[in-house]
């Protein structure tokens, strides 16, 4: 889903909003909490991608516990709470590329740590 562009609402609004519960108002702050939804996704995404390159590197790094798993668990339990998101924003094919060649670095930057890894232990 595209959003318009709007100006988030600031804590004085929002307290006033609450009092007078003018239209306008409302149709921000819906604006913001979908807007804030779509960002909950694009974390859980980055974290996911984390949580694997650093499996791959050095599975003590996701232990059950460490930092990252329990980041990771929180922002799934968010994302299960609010439940539906509409995240259906069309990628072009030209963006869908990228971010599998971004992707495929990453994880070739990973493989490499470990082997590197590997070495030392040798």
């Amino acid at each position: 889903m595209r959003l318009p562009p709007f100006d988030p609402p600031t804590l004085a609004e929002l307290r006033a909003w609450w009092r007078t519960r003018d239209e306008q108002a409302i149709q921000r702050l819906i604006l913001e909490i979908q807007r804030q939804r779509l960002t909950l996704l694009e974390l859980r995404n980055l974290i996911d991608c984390g949580v694997q390159q650093a499996r791959a590197v050095d599975r003590t790094l996701v232990e059950q516990g460490a930092p990252l798993m329990t980041l990771r668990i929180r922002i799934a339990q968010e994302v299960l709470r609010v439940g539906d998101i509409d995240d259906t924003r069309q990628m072009s094919r030209a963006e869908q590329e990228r971010l599998a060649v971004r992707t495929e670095g990453q994880m070739e930057y990973a493989r490499e740590g470990r082997l590197r890894q590997r070495r030392r232990n040798i």
